[in-house]
């Protein structure tokens, strides 16, 4: 008897903190939907004003403009876009410093990072730095060193670097020149490559 009593209790006890859960899901999904809607309702209510505001010909306010439509944009985006539109624009910023001319060039080089070596496929070069598409996971701030053949197959130079940025294509190197001689055989290796 003893036993169905204990039974019964906890079948009792189950049923009613799975009523007490469900209450609360219940409750924080109808808190959740009132946040959205009151979300909702805000933007709406700053899109409205922001289109009832008459235009002015001032540079700032066409900026703010500007501005709204970007970040109003961005907030629609998923995370996946917003990742890509950074390093979209990483790139646009990277290139806008580049002091030199890149020059796509297919070609391998032999280099190493820390204790491990690779060879991997350049992408594009300049007398500033170059772009890897590297078979292994590298950071930014790796020293590099790198090994490249002379484009006669006499004689190869090396070379010394930085991984200055990474992205799902590659790393971007930028060279450490140690010398002015460094310097000139790296133009005339760069001046030989064809376009």
């Amino acid at each position: 008897m003893f036993y169905f009593i204990a039974k019964l209790i906890i079948f009792i006890s189950v049923i009613f903190l799975g009523i007490i859960v469900f209450n609360k899901f219940r409750h924080f999904q109808k808190r959740k939907e009132e946040l959205e809607m009151k979300e909702s309702e805000f933007i709406d209510k700053v899109i409205a004003e922001g289109k009832q505001q008459p235009q002015k010909s001032n540079v700032i306010d066409n900026n703010t403009d500007v501005r709204a439509a970007i970040f109003e944009r961005i907030n629609r985006m998923s995370e996946v876009e917003m990742y890509e539109l950074l390093k979209h624009l990483e790139r646009e910023q990277a290139g806008e410093r580049r002091q030199c001319e890149r020059k796509d060039f297919l070609k391998i080089v032999d280099y190493q990072v820390g204790d491990h070596y690779y060879r991997d496929f350049i992408q594009n070069i300049s007398e500033t730095g170059l772009f890897i598409k590297p078979s292994q996971e590298l950071s930014v701030g790796q020293k590099v060193s790198m090994t490249f053949m002379s484009p006669d197959n006499q004689k190869p130079f090396k070379m010394k670097g930085e991984i200055i940025h990474t992205d799902n294509d590659g790393v971007g190197v930028k060279f450490k020149i140690e010398s002015q001689v460094q310097r000139m055989v790296l133009k005339s290796y760069i001046d030989m490559i064809q376009r």
